[in-house]
């Protein structure tokens, strides 16, 4: 419980600025993933401050956002209604127990999943189980873990977990400094399919 605390106290802290991984751009990976898919239902977990969000909603998606920072929650709020665009945004911890009441077809994440411990990343994976749709896309962009002994960063254990559920498309890693705020650390991106013959873990 301290624990979650401590992530809420933290990530409110940055938003009292301007994050640096919060950079007002969405990242090439998303923009062609929406060039070549049909819109739907979109979630992005650790929304930040919106700016995948508006991306998603020009394309035509009907979009959801969730983030444990209250400030960054009424930031993409207030984004969203000055770009006249509809969107819902949740103030919510991804690894929470709670329902929501539509599937979706995309679910996106950019630096959420790869700050959590591993219980907590056991209750992500379960949620986003659920909440994916058969056939919809889970598009992630996480640190990789550099060594053993830190928590921080995607391991080749955690991709191992992903596919117990998930059929991965492909996976991009890089160790290279990104204007869209990969603030120069090794980093993955992947994109996985939720198969109809996979079922959701428990």
């Amino acid at each position: 419980m301290l624990e979650k605390y401590y992530r809420w106290l933290r990530f409110n802290i940055f938003y009292l600025g301007n994050p640096p991984w919060d950079t007002g751009v969405s990242p090439p990976e998303l923009e062609t993933f929406l060039d070549s898919a049909d819109a739907g239902f979109a979630l992005d977990v650790g929304c930040g401050t919106g700016t995948n969000l508006l991306t998603m909603a020009k394309e035509g998606w009907e979009v959801v956002g969730m983030d444990i920072a209250w400030l960054s929650v009424l930031k993409a709020r207030r984004k969203l209604r000055a770009a006249g665009v509809d969107g819902r945004v949740i103030h919510g911890d991804i690894t929470g127990g709670f329902r929501l009441e539509v599937s979706f077809n995309l679910v996106l994440d950019i630096g959420c999943y790869h700050s959590l411990n591993q219980g907590q990343r056991a209750h992500y994976r379960k949620n986003l189980a659920n909440w994916l749709v058969p056939g919809g896309t889970y598009l992630i962009y996480a640190h990789q873990r550099t060594s053993p002994d830190v928590s921080h960063g995607i391991s080749q254990d955690d991709f191992s977990a992903f596919t117990k559920f998930l059929d991965l498309l492909w996976r991009v890693d890089n160790d290279e400094k990104r204007p869209d705020g990969g603030g120069g650390f090794p980093a993955s991106w992947a994109q996985f399919i939720r198969l109809d013959s996979m079922k959701p873990t428990h």
